[in-house]
């Protein structure tokens, strides 16, 4: 029971943080304020509200509680995945995301405790701008390229559906839940694949700037494509969000 809680509570975190996004991104497009940002944005964003305090010990603690869930997925196989190459895939996926979500985790205690997260890509920074840069810059994006494919798998092979429909919840939140989840994975993917191109082009070709963020993504969107683009990524990542909030109070997790 008390793992079931952690990966409950690790799961509404992250759908907050992914609300906060998708409407911060929507007001911008609408010019209604808000801001294209990213999860370390967003993070930020909440370190200047009343009760910022609060609410980042608050997403610190589910975002590593969600960050536990996934390694224990990966280490111990909870949904009794197998080791054939699709379980290896799925541990794989299980495991990048335990470490991004604990890695912003450790954002979100260091922007409590008053420090910034631009030096969080140090590292990648300066393997960019190094002899082996381009590599580094292959193997960044394969690894974001990666996450892409990971979330259109989850799409295309319905896999996200199979538990969902297996689960004991009312009718009416199953169906806003499998509506939700695909079109939040798909934006999901849009993203992660947008980023992964930026981020082997910034790498190869230009040196000297960031590893790709979700702000550039954005960024990206809106200039090749357009507010309504912009806006209907925006809009499915604001389905993310809502559709990890469900999971987070319906869905049978199984952690033994």
């Amino acid at each position: 029971m008390f793992k079931e809680n952690i990966a409950r509570f690790g799961l509404s975190a992250m759908g907050f943080v992914y609300v906060l996004i998708g409407i911060l991104t929507a007001m911008t497009v609408l010019n209604w304020g808000g801001q294209k940002t990213g999860t370390k944005g967003a993070i930020a964003y909440l370190s200047s509200q009343p009760f910022g305090k609060i609410l980042l010990v608050t997403m610190a603690i589910g975002l590593f509680s969600y960050a536990f869930w996934r390694m224990y997925q990966t280490l111990y196989g909870s949904r009794n995945l197998g080791t054939d190459f699709k379980a290896l895939f799925t541990r794989a996926g299980y495991f990048t995301g335990g470490l991004f979500y604990g890695a912003l985790g450790s954002v979100a205690v260091k922007v409590l405790f008053g420090s910034g997260y631009d030096h969080q890509q140090e590292f990648i920074i300066k393997a960019l701008n190094s002899k082996y840069g381009s590599f580094f810059a292959i193997v960044f994006g394969l690894v974001l390229a990666g996450k892409a494919i990971f979330e259109l798998y989850f799409v295309v092979s319905n896999r996200f559906k199979k538990n969902i429909q297996s689960s004991e919840m009312p009718p009416k939140a199953k169906t806003t839940l499998l509506k939700f989840g695909g079109i939040g994975h798909s934006a999901r993917a849009v993203v992660f694949g947008v980023m992964s191109f930026l981020t082997m082009r910034t790498g190869i070709t230009f040196r000297n700037k960031k590893m790709s963020t979700l702000e550039d993504a954005f960024q990206f969107l809106n200039n090749e494509f357009g507010d309504a683009v912009l806006g209907l990524v925006a809009l499915g990542l604001l389905c993310f969000g809502l559709f990890m909030f469900v999971k987070a109070k319906y869905l049978y997790i199984n952690i033994q």
